[in-house]
Order: C-alpha cells, then structure tokens, then sequence
C-alpha cells in the first residue's frame, strides 16, 4: 500500500508517481499533490491528522528508515572514537564495561528527550576522545591498511572458490590469486597504502604481549619458534648439543643397568 493522504490514490502500482513521508508525522502525500498544496504558501495542513507542515518536511524514506540511518551514522562516528579493543584490558569484565559504556553513548545520543542531553553527551564523548587521542589517531592512520588487507582476503577467498568452481575435472592444484579479480582490481592492488609493508605494531596494546625481535627486525614466526629470534645455525647447534647430551646421559645408564 502506497497511498496519498491528500489525493486518496495508491500508487503501489505506478512507480513513476514517487510518494513522500513526512518527517513530522509521517503521512504519506503524492509529489504532484505536494506541488499543489503548497504552490501558494510555505506552510500547509497535514491532509492526514493536520499538522502543520512546510514543503522541505518530506522525505522519500519512511519514518524507521530514517531513524535506522541517523542511528548508523551516529555509530560510525562512536565507534571510530570508542576504539580500543579486548586486547587494551586486563580483563574480560572490564572489557564488557567498556562495550556497555559505548553503547549506551549511542543510546543516549540516538534517543535523547532534549537538545541539551545530546549536547551533554557530546561534551562527554569530547572529553574522552582528548584523554584517548593518541590511540584514537593510530588507529585512524591503520584504517588504510586493514581495508586493503580485507580487500586482499575477499580477492584470494574469491579466487580460491572460483578456481574450485570452474576447473576441469581431474584437474590438480590450484592458484587462488589467478582469476579475474586480479585484472579487474588491479590498479587498486598495485597502489596499496603507503606503509603496508611495515610491521604492524602501531596498533599493539601496551598490556598485551609484545612480537619478539630479531637483529634488525620484528621477528615472523620461524624465528620465534628457533630461539626467541636467534639465528637459524645458533638454533640448530643448540638442538644438536641437547640431542647429544640426552643421548649420551641415556646410554650411560643403559650401562650402568646391565
């Protein structure tokens, strides 16, 4: 049901007619009948309850649309503020709070009585985001790069399931990066961000374990896993020395037994 308030029409079937909701009440009125009633003045009866309305009070969405895309912007702009994640606390139960304080910013700020409790509300978000700046302000710079890293994951996952769909039977092997998202995105794929190659360790909480390093660099896992960043002939002279100092220490009391 799409009908007009003003002309009685439903325009359900006629797209070609658009209908307007009114952000007032949010009775439905035609464009032509929103043309005829307020050719001569500013201001116009609600056909529907009488409200006073002004041609600018109509919007092609209805009413919980509007208010779904208010309440989506607001959490965009809390989110990019309220950033830390359950790796910047000790706990899960103040991690928890945390998320409960976010939300209810969003609610105060989605539903708030008054003009005056919305601003409130900002001067309290205002006064975190200066007490977090620094944080804020990192992870802002890392957005760049966890976009195109997401980007490069759908590219591979994609062409992993392509690959899997499209090859001949009896076919063995495959190469997820050669189909063709690799033409089409790329010259997005040849311009990645400017410091994608760096160690992300920007981001790091302080509380959270820190990547071990190596002589020069942040060690990968190999050199992790061969002694906290040592060399890989330092590692293998050690596990050859233990190997042999086990062995020698159960032989000899293979001896003794006998």
């Amino acid at each position: 049901m799409n009908e007009c308030s003003a002309c009685c029409v439903d325009y359900f079937y006629n797209p070609d007619v658009r209908v307007y909701f009114s952000t007032v009440c949010d009775h439905r009125v035609c464009e032509p009948c929103i043309t005829r009633l307020f050719q001569h003045g500013r201001t116009y009866p609600c056909p529907a309850c009488g409200t006073s309305l002004r041609a600018e009070d109509f919007s092609e969405q209805p009413r919980e649309v509007r208010q779904f895309e208010s309440e989506l912007k607001v959490r965009r702009q809390i989110f990019e503020i309220y950033c830390k994640t359950e790796e910047d606390f000790l706990s899960a139960e103040e991690y928890n709070d945390y998320l409960m304080q976010k939300e209810d910013t969003i609610f105060k700020l989605v539903n708030a009585s008054s003009h005056e409790e919305v601003q409130e509300t900002w001067r309290q978000i205002d006064r975190y985001r200066e007490l977090n700046a620094e944080q804020i302000l990192r992870v802002q710079r890392m957005h760049p790069r966890k976009k195109f890293q997401k980007i490069l994951s759908i590219i591979e996952d994609e062409g992993s399931f392509s690959h899997r769909v499209n090859k001949e039977w009896g076919e063995t092997g495959h190469d997820a990066t050669a189909h063709s998202f690799q033409a089409r995105y790329r010259s997005l794929l040849d311009n990645p961000p400017d410091d994608f190659h760096e160690p992300d360790m920007g981001n790091a909480s302080p509380v959270a374990p820190q990547p071990l390093l190596g002589e020069h660099r942040p060690a990968d896992l190999a050199r992790q896993m061969n002694g906290g960043g040592q060399a890989p002939d330092v590692c293998l002279k050690k596990a050859r020395h233990f190997f042999f100092a086990d062995l020698s220490s159960a032989t000899s009391r293979l001896v003794s037994t006998t």
